[in-house]
């Protein structure tokens, strides 16, 4: 069996602001979230873990680097392009309240109802095409590392997508688990080329 544990990246200035931080922008961690970070490495250096795939957009690379700052063994971190995070085109950086006011259907489907939301009027990305990178980053790691744990460290909504997709959701339902805090763990198992929940969303560690 190999285990399969996915991070969200620290809180950022913009979590906090409220703004939509998609795949095209970045905003620096909070100091409380770099702490955090650090108690999720120690808690995860415990595992071995050698192998580690993360996007490449800055809020998730300062919080590879603080998580992998407790491992005592040696690893090697994999940036991957297509495990950045959900693309919301000209909404990219925007007040979320202005979003749900102007938008207001369109961000009830973000929300609520995946199947239904198109966001190409504003050239923003599909839950398909978030789905089809996110579960090909995964599924190309495994055959890449067979029978290793590996970790992964990524975004809220390109996490939460993906592993809901690998579980066997249909899309309507793609966000129907309870939303992913910043530095939760969440752990997957997979073996005879099937995926089963562990657990979702850990933030004990963090206390």
């Amino acid at each position: 069996m190999q285990r399969l544990f996915f991070v969200r990246h620290g809180k950022t200035e913009y979590n906090l602001a409220n703004r939509v931080q998609g795949g095209a922008i970045d905003s620096p961690l909070l100091e409380q979230s770099k702490k955090d970070a650090v108690k999720t490495g120690a808690v995860l250096n415990s595992y071995g873990i050698k192998q580690i795939i993360a996007s490449p957009q800055k809020r998730v690379v300062d919080t590879t680097k603080l998580i992998t700052s407790q491992f005592q063994h040696p690893y090697t971190i994999h940036y991957v392009e297509e495990y950045k995070e959900f693309g919301y085109g000209k909404w990219e950086g925007a007040y979320i309240p202005d979003f749900e006011k102007e938008e207001p259907e369109l961000f009830f489907n973000l929300l609520h109802r995946p199947d239904l939301y198109d966001p190409n009027e504003f050239s923003g990305e599909t839950y398909q095409q978030l789905i089809h990178r996110g579960t090909k980053t995964v599924t190309e790691a495994i055959k890449q590392f067979p029978d290793q744990d590996l970790l992964f460290v990524g975004h809220s909504i390109t996490t939460t997508a993906t592993l809901s997709s690998l579980l066997g959701k249909e899309l309507k339902a793609i966000r129907s688990q309870t939303p992913l805090e910043n530095t939760s763990i969440s752990v997957l198992h997979y073996q005879n080329k099937s995926f089963s929940l562990d657990s979702w969303n850990q933030t004990g560690h963090l206390c």
